[in-house]
């Protein structure tokens, strides 16, 4: 999803709102100026008072339209099918002024301007969205907010589908390279994703086997990135699955996840009010900690560290559990501390020296206190800060150190494709099963990604919540 797709979308929905009252205020004087033809003004009504009214019925229109999918982020829409969609919204709204204020025109006196906002609305709002579309596809045309794609070609629809949809760039497509699928195919992508120039993968040759799909589709999913298909190519099972028609051409994308779009927006803005909260009621908590710590060992109060997050790295804010001397990191102990983290891998109780992540049970290198704090997760206060500032998210795949990182990251590389998070299923597993093996924390971060949504998110938090405060907690010294 580019940023110029998103900034459009939402600025339609003001765009729409705007033409929708245009469309109410020309009904009105217009009326006021037509008693010779449609008969005199029985009940009067101030501009005020219908601005009131106008006011109220505006949002409601603008739901109606969002859930017909006027303000899904498609980089290009079919002006069709956009119009279908205009008249339907309107006239639902129409039809839920009749039913409220029809039949009572001591609170909505005249049916002509509703009749009018009808027909003035669809005309005005399709004008707002036609002048968006001339301007997005002018900053198409000039190199702005492109889709950066790779297209896999070979015999079939590949040339239509490459010289007249993604060639044209009113589409909002730049074909950064053709490549016909040969084994270094997935080193020729990775150059281009590295290189940030990669953002949709589209597999045009009907003739490659399941095998070869497969893997393009696992790299696509790897890295975050969008995938299509002309259809017929192979078979495939996803949650998320988007059919299009580009010129003539059906295309089938599917989606990385329902984090894509929307879902991704939506994710974001309720991170940023529930971690500014969670900031807030837990601030005389990060108080007594902050001083606990101080007085309990010497060193830092709160421990930073890089961390694996999606595309990049972060650094990580937690309240320090360890010994100063004991914590790695060249601002904490240092290679004194790197040294004993080297040692202790031989003692791994989760997969041994060759596991991919350190957890040692009665770890010598915690304080009292840190025992304490990280077994009631007390020590994860600060990372409502990492949320806020969005290198985090409440919820999602555990954020691990980057030395552990490097042992994983390419075999599971679609934990990297969203942002990691303070709770999550596996996290929520690991609270009653500490030694939870890596591949079912894999499985269960793998569900969470393909399966995401809003409610999803709030059953974890509560969840997460209720074993903190009221779940017994494991026995267990991790």
């Amino acid at each position: 999803m580019k940023k110029t797709e998103l900034i459009f979308n939402l600025i339609s929905i003001p765009v729409d709102a705007l033409f929708l009252l245009l469309a109410g205020v020309c009904s009105f004087y217009l009326r006021r100026h037509s008693i010779s033809f449609v008969g005199p003004i029985i009940y009067q009504l101030d501009i005020a008072g219908f601005l009131m009214f106008a006011y109220r019925i505006i949002p409601a229109l603008i739901i109606i339209f969002a859930f017909l999918g006027l303000y899904n982020l498609t980089g290009t829409r079919k002006f069709i099918r956009e119009l279908g969609k205009i008249i339907v919204g309107v006239s639902l709204g129409l039809l839920l002024v009749v039913l409220l204020f029809f039949f009572n025109q001591s609170i909505f006196p005249s049916r002509f301007i509703i009749l009018a906002t009808w027909g003035l609305g669809i005309i005005l709002v399709l004008i707002g969205r036609l002048i968006l579309r001339l301007i997005q596809t002018s900053m198409f045309n000039q190199g702005i907010g492109l889709h950066k794609l790779a297209i896999i070609g070979g015999a079939g629809a590949e040339p239509a589908v490459v010289e007249q949809v993604f060639k044209n760039r009113k589409h909002g497509y730049e074909v950064v390279a053709e490549y016909n699928f040969s084994h270094t195919i997935l080193g020729d992508l990775e150059k281009l994703h590295a290189l940030g120039r990669l953002d949709e993968i589209l597999q045009a040759n009907p003739e490659l086997n399941d095998l070869q799909n497969l893997k393009l589709v696992q790299f696509a999913r790897d890295k975050g990135l969008k995938f299509s298909f002309v259809p017929n190519l192979f078979e495939v099972q996803r949650n998320i699955i988007e059919t299009a028609e580009l010129s003539g051409v059906p295309v089938i994308s599917l989606k990385n996840t329902p984090l894509d779009g929307w879902g991704k927006v939506a994710k974001r803005i309720a991170d940023v009010f529930i971690s500014l909260f969670c900031l807030i009621i837990s601030s005389p908590i990060f108080l007594l900690v902050a001083l606990a710590i101080k007085f309990s060992s010497k060193g830092k109060i709160i421990y930073s560290a890089p961390r694996g997050g999606q595309g990049k790295n972060f650094k990580f804010f937690k309240f320090r559990t360890m010994y100063q001397h004991l914590s790695v990191g060249e601002e904490y102990g240092g290679q004194e501390a790197e040294k004993v983290r080297q040692q202790l891998w031989e003692k791994n109780d989760r997969g041994g020296k060759d596991g991919p992540f350190l957890k040692i049970k009665h770890d010598p290198r915690v304080t009292p206190l840190g025992r304490f704090l990280r077994k009631t997760k007390l020590d994860e206060i600060p990372q409502f800060w990492n949320v806020l500032k969005g290198d985090m998210s409440m919820v999602g795949p555990r954020a691990h150190v980057l030395d552990e990182v490097g042992r994983y990251r390419d075999r599971y590389a679609r934990m990297f494709s969203i942002k990691p998070g303070i709770f999550g299923l596996s996290q929520n597993a690991q609270f009653n099963w500490p030694d939870l093996p890596f591949e079912e924390e894999i499985k269960l971060n793998t569900y969470y990604i393909e399966n995401w949504s809003l409610w999803l998110d709030a059953k974890i938090l509560a969840r997460s919540f209720w074993l903190l405060f009221f779940e017994k907690k494991s026995k267990e010294d991790y």
